[in-house]
């Protein structure tokens, strides 16, 4: 994996963990590129994979799902 998502995995991870408001970064990643912007959120988990699908099946449930993940501020457990 290139070492910038990891980066901007790791940057964002630093910006949740400091508090729970919206990260600004997720965001615009879970608009323009929701499956992005799902691993930023959660890394990969179910919900990552489940992202991927709803994107694969048209591009607006895999932004919402993406964007509903931000907004709730969901972990990858």
């Amino acid at each position: 994996m290139p070492n910038f998502i990891l980066d901007l995995f790791n940057y964002s991870r630093e910006l949740n963990m400091s508090s729970n408001n919206i990260s600004i970064v997720n965001l615009i990643f879970a608009i323009f590129l929701p499956p992005i912007g799902a691993f930023l959120q959660v890394g990969f988990s179910a919900h990552f994979f489940i992202n991927i699908v709803l994107t694969l099946l048209g591009g607006l449930p895999g932004m919402i799902h993406a964007i509903w993940l931000v907004v709730t501020n969901k972990t990858g457990d």
